[in-house]
C-alpha cells in the first residue's frame, strides 16, 4: 500500500490532525505484494494484507459510514461489499450500503440518500467522472469526508484503489513474455479494451499495458495498437472484440489487454465463438472469479490477470473512515500494490479454488 499526503487543495483538514496514524495504518502495514515482471524474471511477491479485525481497535464513538457500491452484479464489487461489511461489523461501525447500479443518475440519488441519513464518512464507488463534481458538491455541502474507490472524485475525495499505470504494465509485460515464448515475439496487433467514461486515471491502466508489452517487445509499434471501448462489461466487450476479429481476419497473433476481467472474458467468448482462440492471448485486470475460473481451466488463450484483492479493501477503508470521522487530515491517495496471477501461482493465493 502506498500513501501520499497533502493539505488543502480541496481536502478538508480538521482539528486534531494525525497523519502519522494514517501513515502507520496504510504505509506501515505490508500491502499486497507488488510484482516487478521482466523478461528474465517473473518473481512473485507474497501479498500480506493486514486483518483490521486483529490490528485495529474498535471505533471509540458511534460512526456511520455510507457506501455507494458500483453495482452488485460484478463479483469485484461483491468482494468489496463483503469485505467492508466484515470489517465494519468487527470494528463497531454502522455501514449503510447502497447500489449505484452502474448508473450515474442512481449514483447522484444515492449521494442524496447518504447525506439525508447523516453519514459521518462517505465511500463512493462509481465510474462516471462526469458526475463526480456534482457528487462532491453534495457531500461538501454537508461537510462529509469522502473516499473514492478507483475513480477520482476531485476535489472532495481521498483516492483509494489501483496503481493503474503499474497494474497495466504488469499485465502488459506478461502478455509480452508469453508472446515471446509462444510466438517468438511476432505480434500482429495489441487490442486494448478500454473504458473511456472512467476518465484519465483508469486510462493509465491501458497506457501501462501498451508500455509493458513494448518493454518486452520493442518492435511492437504504436500503429499496431487498436483501442476500443468495451465499457468494462462482458457482453459489450464480446461484441466489440468480435468486430475486431472480423477486421483482423488474416491475423493469427493478437494480444488483448482489458480494463477488467469481465471485459477480458468477453474477448475470450468472442474468440471462442469465432473458433480463433489459437490466435489470441488475453490478459485481465482484477483477478476476480471470472478470470480465476478461466485460469483454473488452464485455457491457453487466457494467460492470467493482475490481482487487486478487493475482498481486503475493507481492511484499509473502514479504519481510514474511522480516522477521517475523528477529524484527521486525509492522505491525497492510497494506492494498492498488484501482482500477476496465472496457473503457476493461483494455488498459492487462492488455495483449493482450482480443485
Amino acid at each position: 500500500m502506498r500513501i501520499r499526503t497533502r493539505f488543502g487543495s480541496g481536502f478538508r483538514a480538521r482539528a486534531g490532525i494525525g497523519l502519522a496514524v494514517i501513515a502507520t495504518l496504510l504505509a506501515g502495514s505490508a500491502g499486497v505484494g507488488a510484482q516487478d515482471a521482466t523478461p528474465s524474471t517473473m518473481a512473485q511477491a507474497t501479498p500480506t494484507v493486514p486483518d483490521a479485525c486483529q490490528t485495529e481497535a474498535p471505533a471509540e464513538e458511534e460512526i456511520t459510514v455510507g457506501y455507494a457500491g458500483l453495482s452488485g452484479e460484478f463479483p469485484f464489487v461483491q468482494d468489496v461489499n463483503n469485505g467492508l461489511q466484515r470489517v465494519a461489523d468487527c470494528l463497531g461501525v454502522e455501514l449503510i450500503i447502497t447500489d449505484n447500479e452502474y448508473d450515474p443518475q442512481v449514483a447522484l440519488t444515492n449521494a442524496d440518500t447518504l447525506v439525508t441519513r447523516g453519514v459521518d464518512v462517505a465511500i463512493e464507488f462509481q465510474t462516471d467522472v462526469g458526475v463526480a463534481p456534482a457528487i462532491c458538491d453534495k457531500f461538501d455541502a454537508a461537510d462529509i469526508p469522502v473516499i473514492a474507490i478507483d475513480i477520482p472524485h476531485e476535489p472532495c475525495a481521498v483516492f483509494f484503489g489501483a496503481n493503474n499505470l503499474e497494474a497495466g504494465k504488469i499485465g502488459g509485460r506478461n502478455l509480452g513474455r508469453v508472446a515471446k515464448e509462444q510466438w517468438g515475439g511476432d505480434v500482429d496487433a495489441l487490442v486494448l479494451l478500454e473504458l473511456p467514461q472512467s476518465g484519465e486515471m483508469p486510462q493509465q491502466r491501458m497506457s501501462g499495458a501498451a508500455l509493458g508489452v513494448q518493454e518486452i517487445l520493442p518492435e511492437l509499434t504504436d500503429d499496431k495498437i487498436i483501442r476500443v471501448d468495451g465499457k468494462g462489461a462482458l457482453e459489450e466487450s464480446r461484441t466489440v472484440f468480435q468486430d475486431v476479429l472480423t477486421r483482423l481476419s488474416d491475423a493469427d497473433h493478437i494480444l488483448v489487454s482489458a480494463i477488467n476481467d469481465p471485459s477480458a472474458v468477453g474477448a475470450l467468448r468472442a474468440a471462442e465463438a469465432a473458433n480463433r482462440t489459437d490466435d489470441v492471448l488475453i490478459a485481465g485486470q482484477n483477478a476476480t472469479i471470472e478470470a480465476r475460473t478461466e485460469i483454473c481451466r488452464d485455457n491457453p488463450a487466457f494467460i492470467g490477470s493482475v490481482a487487486y484483492f478487493p475482498d481486503r479493501y475493507g481492511d484499509y477503508l473502514i479504519p481510514l473512515a474511522i480516522r477521517l470521522a475523528a477529524g484527521e487530515a486525509p492522505p491525497e491517495e492510497v494506492l494498492i500494490d498488484h501482482l500477476w496471477i496465472d496457473r503457476t501461482n493461483i494455488d498459492q493465493y487462492y488455495p483449493g479454488e482450482c480443485g
